[in-house]
């Protein structure tokens, strides 16, 4: 992520191609950063101690959300380029922290089967022994690639489709009509697929070493289903409202990007407590 948002605060105003790619890099940077923050919050930990790690992170989460877009809107009106850029010092102190007080308390990568030795002590062959090569590959032969595409492909199309629908191009075109059949397609695929992944099935047959992409079991619970499904909604609504705000606010409006800044800390703070109140009914329940 911090790679991305480098290559954004210094793309040159005349090549939007380059700021394109620094986003994309800091999209993908900034999923992972997502997930590594939930990994490292249920490291060692049982369910209703996570959910407690993540009531915590939510209260200071709200905080930033109240709070960011407001330092964000004064920083713009210096330069855009600030949007970018406070990302980096940011990101570095991140890592400082993880490294420095974290590092100790984490797991780290957990064993495979496959792999014969590692992190099994007195097992077969030294860990030392197995190169780091082979230690990769083991793993990158575990990632579920063709899970992966599929919920990729299936909900960006659904994405594009429903953005592109009613201004760009209207409900009925082959624009909106193709990507939202495709992706809905997709989508269902990736579903048959992960059932398919679960033993004795064909697909797990086919990639023993594979593990799926969203275990099956999960799925097959009814309360961690329902879970997923209003998270999911949630996450919708919540980033969907965020986002046309803000649009709102400096377009229709036509409010600076601090003033819209402001005006957001009226919708903000509830988003923090709605995060928060999720986060204590999930500690709740594993309670």
């Amino acid at each position: 992520m911090m790679i991305g948002s480098a290559i954004c605060t210094g793309a040159p105003t005349n090549a939007f191609g380059v700021l394109l790619l620094g986003r994309a890099i800091q999209g993908v940077g900034a999923a992972g950063v997502n997930i590594s923050v939930r990994v490292i919050l249920a490291d060692k930990v049982s369910l209703a101690d996570y959910a407690i790690n993540w009531t915590v992170f939510a209260l200071f989460s709200g905080l930033g959300f109240s709070v960011g877009p407001v330092i964000g809107g004064y920083l713009t009106r210096a330069s855009w380029r600030w949007c970018f850029a406070i990302n980096l010092p940011v990101g570095v102190l991140a890592i400082v922290l993880v490294v420095v007080v974290l590092r100790r308390e984490l797991l780290g990568p957990q064993p495979i089967p496959e792999l014969e030795g590692e992190g099994n002590e007195g097992a077969g062959q030294d860990r030392a022994a197995v190169g780091w090569r082979a230690r990769l590959g083991a793993r990158l032969m575990t990632l579920d690639y063709v899970g992966q595409l599929l919920f990729l492909f299936g909900l960006g199309l659904l994405i594009l489709a429903f953005t592109w629908a009613g201004g760009t191009y209207g409900w009925g075109s082959a624009a909106v009509v193709a990507p939202l059949v495709i992706g809905a397609v997709l989508s269902i695929a990736w579903v048959l697929y992960e059932y398919s992944m679960a033993p004795p099935h064909l697909m797990s047959r086919v990639f023993r070493k594979q593990r799926a992409m969203m275990p099956w079991e999960l799925l097959a619970k009814r309360d961690i289903c329902l879970l997923f499904f209003v998270n999911f909604d949630l996450g919708v609504a919540m980033f969907a409202v965020m986002y046309f705000m803000d649009l709102y606010f400096a377009l229709v409006e036509g409010h600076s990007s601090s003033e819209a800044g402001l005006a957001l800390l009226y919708y903000l703070p509830g988003l923090g407590g709605e995060q928060f109140s999720s986060s204590s009914l999930h500690m709740l329940y594993h309670r």
